[in-house]
Order: structure tokens, then sequence, then C-alpha cells
């Protein structure tokens, strides 16, 4: 009798866990259940939690809507759908669901301790995974009293599809990742939480965006601490450069032939989830990266107004420039990252891209020679040179851009900047079960991530002493960082070295071997090396601001890479569009395995197949080019003589009368600038009737996509014509803030002007 009254009097203190825990949350009542953890630690799960409206019909590809409340208690002791993807674990058969936007949260106690919360943000190349406790169970982070946060993001086409519109701007998956930051943040303290500590972190994609996450105007200030690992969205691995250009792939792949960015929406919308996934598999094949780079990844969005945007600049300016989190962070990556199949010999394919240096040059031909002496001692050919193929491998991908990071961090933050290099080899190592290691030992891509969680893969792996010892220091260090942003408050059995900050004189890492040292300047010789190339090839004026600039795509085999124009408005010199028309076409570009550039041009074509008696070029940068190749300051306008501007006008735009044949020109000196439009004069718009396209629900695919030789006039809400180009326009001041006055004047060569 007095037993039963004690246990009573236990469960009224909170001292025993009920079977069937309910917590309230802004939506309704949950209902979770108890779990026992290896040591035999109970602690409370909530799983399957919808942080946001199902993302279907009129939804797909779009930014999460908050979500709806439900009657009555809502059952959470099952996980939710994961996102809809190839399962690679299973012959990469389809599964998951669209309707995927939900989280789990496991907690020790839920009365109201208020403690430190973990999100934890899953990898898989924006393409594949979740954050199911199959593969990440947080059953040991949980024993260390943090409340721990996964949750599934929509991934491949369906989470970061973009067509710069304001309908589709792209991101959603990364939106979606801030809509259950926001979520948690409003709800966590009913589960035990501390909703002013919270720290995120995430491992490969999962790491990249976390970084993203730290710098974007959406979550940098709902976040107090980050984790980054073996992955950062200075990649570009990560970055999506030419989103139209995916999208209109993506859809020719699955029969939509139009080239109307518009018609690539109705057309997707009205496609089944897997046939998307499916098609995005056949574009990007897991096996192909990373020479095959994956075509949805996270985009620099265009801003349009109401509309909210994960960033609308570079990643790398945001960062460079301080404007990310001022919060402590954590980075690092693992010795070895990956060991794939060598596919080419060429040294060049190492070169980063975004120092646009031309393939096979002088220069290009040299770089490749000294990384052929900094990395290989002998031929960096054959089986006997393939750590160090694989070492040169895992810097180009992961080690350069986490080091780049943590360069450009510490000259902004005041925070302190810990980094790490993960190179324990145990059981409990993931490469042992997923990666081909070749024998290696060093610790491979996500090997850290089996001392951090629970999964199946390890379900019969018998780890040693010295694997449960770094898996102690693993969960030590991750979760006292989370606490309270020192990741060695003090130094103890398992945490035998203060681990110091990052200074600007010191790069002061942590060591993660079978002992923990604090040593300095990883790969010191390496890591300088591309550092000297970054600072004598990287020219920040030669990188747009925004997405919107077609690019093509380096390869060992030519391949054709088509270039339009978004929505442009044509003015003639003539009142009567029928005697003098202009048009816009196409550009084909064949890009041979040297780069060269063969360039079918199809330049305007006026009615009366005369050609231009004087144009102006506007380039993004504000910069008008004249027929004889003057660049004109942005104060400085150039016109054709008895030219008339014409104003905006909100009229509906008639049918276009019968077009032109198409005269080819030869190929223009080409000037050194993106986004180009050649423009003719015209007082009044020609006019064409827009008809409503065929809309379809999910998966009903009853468009018609409009012949590819029709033009299609975008307007926007207010009824005018998108991307109006008028004399009187004010150019915006696109040019690189800070640059100096050297490279002000290099920039404008660089575009063809004098001095």
């Amino acid at each position: 009798m007095i037993r039963a009254v004690n246990d009573f009097l236990d469960d009224l203190r909170g001292g025993r866990m009920t079977d069937a825990p309910v917590v309230s949350v802004e939506q309704g009542q949950l209902q979770g259940k108890v779990v026992n953890s290896p040591s035999g630690k109970a602690f409370y799960s909530f799983q399957g939690i919808p942080y946001a409206k199902p993302p279907l019909g009129s939804l797909r590809f779009k930014a999460p809507q908050p979500p709806e409340p439900w009657e009555g208690i809502r059952d959470a002791t099952a996980e939710g759908n994961v996102s809809a993807q190839l399962d690679l674990f299973n012959n990469n058969q389809f599964t998951g669901d669209e309707n995927c936007l939900f989280l789990n949260v496991y907690t020790p106690n839920l009365d109201g301790e208020f403690l430190p919360v973990m999100i934890f943000i899953h990898g898989g190349g924006f393409k594949f995974g979740s954050g199911n406790s199959n593969f990440y169970g947080a059953d040991y982070l949980v024993e260390k009293d943090v409340v721990v946060v996964t949750l599934n993001y929509r991934c491949g086409a369906l989470g970061f599809l973009s067509l710069n519109t304001p309908e589709v701007p792209g991101n959603a998956g990364i939106k979606d990742m801030v809509q259950a930051i926001r979520w948690v943040k409003s709800n966590i303290q009913n589960f035990g939480g501390n909703s002013g500590n919270i720290t995120i972190f995430g491992e490969s994609a999962g790491g990249a965006a976390v970084s993203l996450l730290t710098a974007s105007p959406l979550s940098r200030d709902l976040i107090n601490r980050a984790i980054i690992q073996s992955g950062t969205a200075l990649s570009n691995w990560s970055i999506q450069q030419n989103p139209i250009e995916s999208a209109r792939r993506l859809a020719k792949t699955l029969g939509c032939e139009s080239e109307d960015p518009e018609e690539f929406l109705d057309f997707l919308n009205a496609t089944s989830a897997r046939d998307i996934v499916e098609a995005h598999e056949k574009l990007n094949p897991i096996n192909s990266f990373p020479e095959v780079l994956n075509a949805f990844g996270v985009v620099v969005e265009k801003e349009f107004p109401g509309v909210e945007a994960v960033i609308t600049e570079s990643f790398k300016d945001l960062l460079t420039s301080g404007r990310v989190a001022d919060t402590p962070i954590m980075i690092g990556s693992t010795s070895l990252e990956f060991a794939l199949e060598r596919k080419s010999d060429d040294l060049q394919a190492f070169i980063p891209e975004e120092l646009n240096i031309e393939r096979n040059s002088e220069e290009s031909l040299a770089i490749a020679e000294q990384i052929k002496k900094l990395y290989f001692k002998g031929s960096h050919t054959g089986v006997e040179s393939l750590q160090e193929y694989f070492e040169l491998l895992s810097d180009r991908l992961i080690n350069i851009d986490t080091h780049r990071h943590v360069q450009y961090l510490v000259n902004v933050s005041k925070k302190p900047i810990y980094y790490y290099k993960f190179d324990y080899v145990g059981e409990l190592n993931i490469s042992k079960k997923l990666l081909n290691s070749f024998g290696l030992k060093h610790a491979m891509h996500m090997d850290e991530l089996g001392y951090l969680f629970k999964n199946d893969l390890q379900n019969d792996v018998e780890p040693t002493t010295l694997d449960i010892k770094m898996r102690e220091r693993m969960l030590r260090l991750w979760t006292n960082f989370a606490k309270g942003g020192n990741p060695t408050p003090d130094e103890n059995h398992y945490l035998t070295v203060t681990w110091l900050p990052v200074t600007k004189d010191n790069i002061y890492y942590l060591n993660l071997g079978q002992e923990l040292s604090l040593e300095t300047n990883p790969d010191k010789e390496k890591m300088e090396f591309w550092d000297n190339l970054y600072s004598k090839y990287y020219r920040i004026w030669e990188h747009p601001r925004t997405n919107i600039v077609e690019t093509t795509i380096k390869s060992t085999e030519p391949k054709i890479v088509e270039t339009f124009t978004e929505s442009v408005t044509v003015y003639s010199e003539s009142n009567e569009f029928s005697e003098s028309r202009t048009f816009v076409t196409e550009t084909t570009e064949i890009v041979t395995e040297n780069n060269e550039v063969i360039s079918e041009s199809h330049k305007i074509i006026t009615g009366n197949d005369a050609e231009p008696e004087k144009y102006e070029v506007i380039t993004e940068n504000n910069v008008i080019i004249t027929e004889a190749n003057d660049v004109v300051p942005e104060n400085n306008e150039v016109a054709p003589e008895s030219n008339e501007v014409v104003p905006e006008t909100h009229e509906e735009v008639p049918e276009r009368p019968e077009p032109v044949p198409e005269r080819h020109e030869p190929v223009p000196e080409k000037h050194e600038v993106d986004n180009v439009v050649e423009i003719k004069e015209l007082p009044e718009p020609a006019k064409i009737e827009v008809q409503a396209p065929v809309k379809a629900v999910n998966g009903d695919r009853k468009v018609s996509p409009r012949p590819s030789n029709e033009i299609k006039m975008v307007s926007r809400s207010n009824g005018a014509p998108k991307d109006v180009i008028r004399a009187n326009d004010p150019p915006e001041d696109d040019l690189p803030k800070n640059i100096g006055v050297n490279k002000f004047v290099n920039f404008f060569e660089s575009l063809g002007g004098k001095k």
C-alpha cells in the first residue's frame, strides 16, 4: 500500500514517465510515447508532427504555409512520410510522398526544465534522405539532457525547382527548414525545451543548409549556435547556377518541348511526383557525382515585393561582409571525405570553375602541373596513386571550402569559431557499411554520424571500448557546445584538452583521432596553395549577383546549351508593327571538349531585312554599349537619334503577325557581359494576346504545351509586361561594393570598355 502511494506521488512529481504523454502545441494536442535508449534510460518521443500545411496541389514548388489546427488529440507515435525520392538502399525504388513536412521531437523531460534544443538537418545532396530514426536516432544525444528535433524537407526538384518568378522563386526545401525552426521556436517550451537556446546542426548537404541558415535573413535571428559538418554553401555542388535551364531539361525529359518557363510550371504541376523524381535521376544519376552536379540545389533568388527569399545575393558576399548570425560556430570535416571512382586523369578538372580559368590555356595547364606536384609523389594515374587522388578529391569537394569558410568567418565574427578534423576509424564508422573505403585508414564522409546517432545499419555492430569512448567524447563536445557555446568547458576523463577557437593568427583545430589533440593549420601547404589561387584569380565582379545568367556546363563531351531571354518587350521605329518587325531569338552554343564555343546566333531581324542602323546593349550591370563598342557609365545615357521614350503600358498585347523568315548573321564580337539583350527603339509596344494556360492538379497531366515557335509575353499582376527595357529606366546599382578604384576600372575594361 505504501509503495503504491509512493509510486503515485512519483507520477505526480514527474518522477515516472507516463506511457502516453500528451503535449499541447499551437495547432492542438499531441500524444507521444515513452521509449528506452540502448543504455536503458527512458525518454519521450513525439513523431510525425506536421510543421506546415501539406505542399500539395497549388502549393507544389512553393514556400511552405503554416500548419492547420486539428480537433482532438493527434497521434504522434509514428514518423511521417519522407520526401518523395529514390531509395538508395532498395535498388533505387521510389519511396516517400509530397506530403512530407513532418518533424520529430525527442526529450528527456516535459516538466519545464527548458533544456537546450538541437535541430538536425539531414544530408543527401538535397536529393534524398530524411530525419527519421532509422538513420538519425536521437537516443544517445537525449541522454545528455538536450531536446533533439529531426525533420524532413522537400528534396530534389520538388524542393528546389526555381523559375525566377514570384510564384516559384526557388529554395522551397530551405524554406521548409525555416518553417520548422519557426515552429520549434513557438512550441518547444511545451516539450521541456528552451526556445531561446537553439542550435542547428547538419552534415553534408545538411551542413551546407546550416551554413546558409546562418546567413539568411529568414533564420539567422532564430538560432543561437550552429554546427556545420562536412559541407558549406561555398561549395559549387550546393548552389544551382542555372535554374531555368534545369527546369527546362527536367520538363523536356518528361516530354514537354516548350521553351516557356510558365508552361514548364503548368506541365510539371500536371505530372506525378514519382515521374518528376525519376526524371531527375535520369538527368543526374547518383553515380555521376561529382562529374555532373545536382541540377536542383540552392538558388540565389530574385527579389519580389512581398515574397520571402532565403538569399538574394551570393552566400560568399553575405559571409565576407559579416551579414551572418552573430553566434558561435563549430565547423569541420573528416580527414578523407570521398573515395569515388576516378573517371579522368586530367587534373584541370580540379581547378575551381568560379576562377574562370580557360581550360587548356597556358595558365590552366600550369596550375594542373602545380596540383600534380603538390598532391602526388609520382604519377597521378594508376592504383598506387589512389589515396593521393582521394585526398585531392576530398579537398576539392569539402575541405577547401570548409577552410575558406573558416578564413572568411574569422575576419568578420566576434564570436568563437571551433574548427575540427574527424580522423577516428572504428567499428561505428558508417563508411564501413555504406562506402567503398578501399582499406584506407582514414575517416570518411558521414563517419562521425555513427558516434552521434543510433542507426539501424549498426544494430549488429559490437563497438570496442575505444569506440564507446569516442562516442562519449563526440556526444559531450556537441552537447556542451549546444548548452553554452563552449565544447570543452572543463577537462575530464573524456575531454582531455581545451579546444581553442580560431584566431586571425592561428587556425586552431581539434583533431578527433584515437586521442584528442589541439593543433594548428590543417594541411597548411595545400590550403595555402588554394588560398593563393583564389587571391590571384577570383574576381568578384565576374560573378553575377543573381542566378539569371545562363551558363554552360563543363564536360568532356560536347553539349548543346540553349539560352533565351526570359521576358522581353521589343519596340520598333515604325508605328505599324507589320512594316518593321523585330524579334529576339535563341542562341545555340556548342561547347567542345576544349571548351571552344561554336555559336549559331540569330540576331535582331527586321521586317524589311535591313541591318539595324543603331542599337544599344543594356547589360545587367547597367552598362550601355553602343554599336561602336563604346561603354557609357550609368549616368550618361546613349540614345539613337529621334528616339522616343515609350512609357510603361498596361494594355494587353495583341497576337503578333506571321514571323519573318530568320536570316543568319555573322557572329558579333563577344563582349564579356552577362544577360545581354539587343533592342531596337519603338514608340509603341507590340501587342500579343495572352491566353490563360490550362491548369491541372498534381499528377493529372492534361496540359498541351504551346508549340515552341510561339512567343508569349508574361505580364505582371498589374497587367504590365515584365522586364520592359526603356531608355529612361534608372539602372540598378549592381556593381560590387567597395571594390576600389583600380578594380572599378578593371571591371569596365573587362566589359570591353576604354579607360
